[in-house]
């Protein structure tokens, strides 16, 4: 159990973070509460900071690790749990991504992944690799060997059981399902979880069961499918370096498995993480490593590498590189086949059409011209899936795609267009989780607000702060 400091004595080493930070106690408590919410955890007071100032210890581990975490982003300095909390109050160290460097046996990646899916671990994922540690870890992950073939009998203690290939189906079908969730709702705290549960009950059956050759490495492939997702969801959540560990980790597992389809997927997911946070080299360098992991694969999978290649371009300003990619992308689309990959079951002509458009709100913004051209081309694109209503299986699109398609209804200075679509997300966004998303559109309030008011359309203002203010 946590002890205090002391109710007496001031905790000077916080005080100094803060003051180095420019907060005050409340903007410390204002700062850590998004994290605490994605992550599924209940929020502090807005006066916590001042009982911490005061002695006091936060109330839980991963509170103290937030706090360390966030804290040491607004000191721009590194600050560990130890050295703000009585060491006694501090959990282990962190998990880092150099625990998944260099050549590594099967058993090793496992027991990491274990560890990262444990909810006592999970606050430390919060904690950045850093970019050149991250990219050292993904390049070492594609080199991954391949796993043995040899059957499985299990660790001895018949925990596991005997896995038939009928329940490998079941769990298929689960993390379908689970997809099909985050379609919907996005990577809210609950589909989080359930998704670190399955991946957990996949590596704990790969540790302890029973199978056969063949359907253990479609046991890996399972995990390594469940991993990107959990990847995924985390992004949805704004817990990047979650992310990006989760992505990291689908990697190694698929690369154990043979399955390059994964692994394409997933270094295009880091390609687009990237990409959003305004990294254009790392997105760039991912996404073509996605297209060359692809080369051999399906068309529909060597699609989705270079519509991540395209969003990428886009990132980075650079509009002949974005019109070649996404050109290249409609063509292999063209080639669908009946044994494409479940997992692309969502990339269609109309998504290829939405990733674009928003990719061209990002080019508009690099640019001053040809830029009315360029987003009233991404309007048209955005449009179609942003218009789907909240009963659609493509909620979360909708509403993201929706949040670029206002950005580039205020770059156009088209009010009337703004207004019908901030109406229209303040439809939407009570059946979303997706904190991304809240996060988009909280940014974008401001330059709407200032449009709308203008115009005097504060109906459809007004309609999006409810909206916004709703958990």
């Amino acid at each position: 159990m946590a002890t205090d400091r002391s109710s007496q004595q001031r905790n000077t080493v916080l005080a100094r973070a803060l003051q180095d930070a420019g907060w005050s106690p409340r903007d410390l408590s204002k700062a850590i509460n998004p994290t605490l919410h994605a992550m599924g955890l209940p929020e502090v007071s807005p006066t916590a900071g001042y009982k911490w100032l005061n002695g006091h210890a936060p109330r839980s581990a991963p509170v103290r690790d937030i706090v360390a975490v966030v804290l040491s982003k607004g000191a721009g300095c590194h600050l560990s749990s130890a050295q703000l909390w009585d060491q006694e109050t501090s959990t282990a160290h962190p998990l880092e991504t150099a625990e998944l460097l260099g050549p590594l046996p099967l058993e090793k990646v496992l027991r990491t992944a274990e560890q990262w899916t444990n909810d006592d671990q999970e606050p430390a994922l919060v904690r950045s690799a850093g970019e050149e540690r991250l990219t050292t870890a993904v390049w070492d992950a594609t080199w991954q060997a391949p796993a043995d073939p040899a059957p499985r009998r299990g660790s001895g203690s018949g925990r596991g059981g005997r896995i038939a290939p009928e329940y490998i189906d079941m769990l298929s079908e689960q993390l379908a399902a689970l997809r099909r969730l985050d379609d919907r709702t996005g990577g809210g705290p609950l589909s989080q979880r359930q998704a670190r549960i399955s991946l957990h009950e996949a590596l704990f059956l790969l540790q302890t069961g029973q199978y056969s050759a063949t359907t253990g490495n479609r046991l890996l492939q399972h995990a390594a499918g469940t991993a990107q997702l959990a990847g995924w969801m985390s992004f949805d959540a704004g817990l990047a370096p979650a992310a990006h560990r989760y992505q990291l980790l689908a990697i190694r597992i698929a690369r154990a498995a043979a399955d390059t389809t994964t692994v394409s997927n997933a270094l295009g997911m880091l390609a687009y993480q990237h990409a959003a946070a305004g990294s254009p080299p790392l997105a760039l360098r991912f996404a073509h490593a996605a297209v060359e992991h692809a080369a051999n694969s399906a068309p529909l999978v060597q699609a989705r590498a270079w519509g991540r290649l395209a969003t990428a371009h886009a990132s980075a300003g650079d509009l002949d590189g974005f019109r070649r990619a996404t050109d290249r992308t409609r063509k292999l689309i063209e080639l669908r086949r009946s044994d494409d990959p479940p997992s692309l079951y969502y990339l269609t002509p109309q998504q290829i059409d939405a990733e674009s458009g928003q990719a061209l709100v990002e080019l508009a913004a690099h640019t001053s011209r040809g830029r009315s051209t360029l987003l009233r081309e991404a309007a048209e694109l955005l449009a179609p899936i942003a218009a789907q209503g909240p009963d659609s299986g493509y909620r979360r699109s909708a509403a993201l795609h929706g949040i670029h398609l206002v950005r580039a209804s205020i770059g156009t200075r088209d009010t009337e267009t703004t207004a019908h679509w901030v109406n229209a997300l303040a439809h939407h966004l009570p059946h979303v989780q997706s904190i991304r998303c809240r996060t988009l559109l909280t940014t974008v309030r401001a330059k709407a607000g200032h449009q709308l008011r203008a115009a005097r359309r504060d109906d459809a203002l007004a309609a999006l702060n409810a909206a916004l203010s709703t958990a």
